[in-house]
């Protein structure tokens, strides 16, 4: 095992939502913590079955989603699941609930399970939760499902936005004066080849002649102002002005290699883009330099922490490191002393998945029906949660209000 100087891997959830009113009467000499729920919402391949593991008790509830093989992804907040069910055209909310004791005061979260959003669209894939809204993309006629994570309790109508373009496999992003980064089929046949950006009303508001033309695009992630995107020509960039760039790969990449996935990170002008065969990589937008975070063949998966500090990259056989995005430091590194479920030979293969959050590595092994809870501070394998069904995907729903 190798550890290596440690750093705090991940800060807690930023607060969503203030007190009411009420509360401003509380005596500000009372020493309020920081409270959260944490809970692991689980699909099955097999059935609409999901499992929700409260982390504190370990307890396992199940809910009936609407359909099997739900892809299931957390709001900015972490308070709700937003469950996609592409080949049933339907999507659905699910609150994290329960209640936040203050000791003079609490925060009732209502109950655990599914909230009042719910809505039909024609192929739900890429999910987007940022700027306080929740965007779907709709392969079926590239329409964005859109609504604000502030009103799921309220059932608001959900916006179906015309994205100006035909139907393909899309990405936008959200910037926060509200108007939105999205794909435009161009000339491709089944991946996109321009970006345009979008005002809410679904009018299309950058110049054509603002757009780039690539050949292939997949992937996305923004920061506010700059939206960028994963091209097989190199990596995209939009800013909020319609103002684009492209930034190329480094030269030691083939063709046809190229990011199809793209992060966001904590620093401005840091993202991070991977792809299988080459591994993960800082993306500099503003020194457009591209470097290597974690250079392998066979790279699993790669995602960012909560408050997107930190990188982790892990391979097929359970090589991972946690990558600190400030110092470019490698935080962690070390192999899972489990194998994973890796291979896989279609799009409707079950492999495992990962997320993580507070010194914690959660990994799915569908074949074995379970999720493993690594410490990578300790560097050892703390919980085996069994379930009663075979894990589909899973994410942390962790929500926090501070004090």
């Amino acid at each position: 095992m190798k550890k290596i100087t440690f750093l705090p891997l991940l800060a807690l959830t930023v607060l969503f939502t203030a007190c009411s009113k009420d509360d401003d009467a509380v005596s500000i000499e009372e020493d309020h913590e920081t409270h959260e729920n944490i809970s692991l919402l689980i699909s099955d391949t097999n059935s609409p079955t999901l499992n929700f593991i409260n982390l504190d008790s370990e307890e396992v509830k199940t809910y009936q989603a609407s359909y099997a093989k739900g892809s299931i992804y957390a709001t900015e907040s972490g308070r709700y699941g937003v469950i996609t069910h592409r080949d049933n055209n339907f999507t659905e909310t699910f609150n994290i609930g329960g209640e936040i004791d203050h000791g003079d005061h609490s925060h009732d979260l209502g109950e655990t399970g599914f909230a009042a959003v719910k809505f039909e669209s024609s192929e739900p894939t890429h999910f987007k939760s940022e700027q306080d809204y929740v965007a779907i993309y709709n392969d079926g006629d590239a329409t964005l499902s859109l609504f604000n994570e502030k009103t799921i309790e309220t059932n608001e109508l959900v916006k179906s936005i015309s994205t100006g373009t035909t139907a393909h496999h899309g990405a936008m992003v959200i910037f926060r004066n509200g108007n939105i980064a999205v794909t435009n089929l161009g000339n491709g046949a089944v991946l996109p080849e321009k970006v345009h950006i979008i005002n809410q009303e679904g009018e299309i508001v950058s110049q054509e002649e603002q757009s780039l033309s690539t050949s292939g695009i997949h992937g996305s992630a923004g920061n506010n102002t700059t939206a960028l995107f994963g091209s097989n020509t190199g990596v995209l960039v939009v800013n909020d002005t319609g103002e684009q760039k492209i930034i190329s790969y480094p030269t030691n990449f083939e063709d046809n290699e190229w990011f199809g996935s793209i992060l966001a990170t904590n620093s401005s002008n840091i993202f991070v883009g991977y792809t299988t065969s080459k591994g993960a990589y800082f993306i500099d937008i503003d020194s457009e330099e591209i470097s290597p975070i974690h250079e392998t063949t066979d790279l699993f998966k790669c995602i960012v922490s909560r408050d997107k500090k930190e990188v982790l990259s892990l391979t097929k056989n359970g090589d991972f490191k946690v990558t600190d995005v400030a110092s470019k430091a490698v935080i962690y590194a070390d192999q899972v002393p489990v194998p994973m479920d890796t291979e896989s030979t279609d799009h409707d293969s079950v492999i495992s998945n990962i997320d993580y959050f507070d010194n914690s590595l959660y990994i799915s092994i569908p074949s074995e029906e379970k999720i493993i809870q690594y410490n990578l501070e300790e560097m050892v394998l703390t919980k085996e949660f069994q379930l009663a069904i075979t894990p589909y995907q899973f994410t942390i729903l962790a929500y926090d209000i501070e004090h």
